[in-house]
């Protein structure tokens, strides 16, 4: 990266699926669910997803730019929760424009508001956008662009193009002949994949159809599309840290240059 080129990055700020959890043996994968952040400059130009993570952005060090997306894969409440508590939302601080698949606005408003949370999201002082997902949207310097994945009530991936280098975020798929294919062409040639890997290989025949896949499936699709690094991600929650480690330590042999997603973990762009 030349001095002339920005310094930007993709920080991941939770990583675990499904729920949030917390204890000793989860600290270096973290209980916080799914949210990464586009970084450049300090400054925060874009989140993916929204889970818990969203709300550790603060304590990293990181302001807000005065106008953030926020690109959803889905909207199972596990990636969206931390909109309910960020305080720049209800501050009116910062606008926040959504993009997601189809109408992201009513799958927010209706989940954000009485009886399931004290205050109703539209009513915040400065309300957010909501956009459909369509072609590609600029964070920064990086360009976002998004394709479908296989997950109960539908989902999308994102391919993130920075200044220097290519990620593809590939969580909450379930991996299937047609929808790789569809993936695999969208993210070919990436330099790093974010790929789901909730379930190990031999219990991936109980969970058919709840839409995550395994490690051997990332690495799979590592192989396939020329990625030179790949991060497992969505932690199934009751997966400790030892056995994350345990499920790198298997897929290595696969593909060695493999680790796991965890707070903190900074990928440049």
């Amino acid at each position: 990266m030349s001095d002339s080129q920005p310094n930007v990055s993709l920080l991941v700020l939770g990583a675990r699926g499904s729920i949030p959890v917390s204890g000793a043996e989860f600290l270096t994968f973290g209980g916080s669910t799914t949210c990464l952040a586009i970084v450049e400059g300090g400054r925060v130009r874009g989140f993916i997803d929204a889970g818990t993570g969203l709300l550790s952005f603060r304590a990293r060090g990181l302001e807000l730019a005065k106008s953030v997306p926020i690109f959803l894969t889905h909207y199972h409440w596990d990636h969206i929760q931390g909109v309910s508590m960020l305080g720049e939302v209800w501050q009116g601080a910062c606008l926040f424009t959504v993009y997601g698949f189809g109408d992201p606005e009513p799958k927010l408003i209706d989940a954000i508001r009485p009886p399931w949370f004290p205050v109703a999201l539209d009513e915040a002082p400065e309300p957010m956008e909501f956009e459909t997902m369509i072609g590609s949207v600029g964070a920064g310097s990086v360009t976002v662009t998004h394709f479908d994945v296989q997950h109960p009530q539908g989902a999308i991936g994102y391919r993130l193009d920075g200044p220097n280098r290519s990620l593809a975020i590939v969580t909450d798929h379930e991996s299937a002949p047609d929808c790789d294919d569809v993936v695999a062409a969208a993210i070919d040639g990436v330099d790093v994949l974010i790929h789901d890997s909730q379930y190990l290989p031999a219990e991936a025949e109980k969970y058919v159809g709840w839409g995550h896949s395994t490690w051997e499936n990332a690495v799979a699709m590592a192989n396939r599309v020329g990625a030179k690094e790949l991060i497992l991600t969505s932690h199934e929650p009751s997966r400790t840290d030892a056995q994350v480690e345990e499920m790198v330590a298997a897929a290595s042999e696969s593909f060695p240059n493999v680790s796991a997603a965890g707070p903190g973990m900074e990928i440049r762009l």
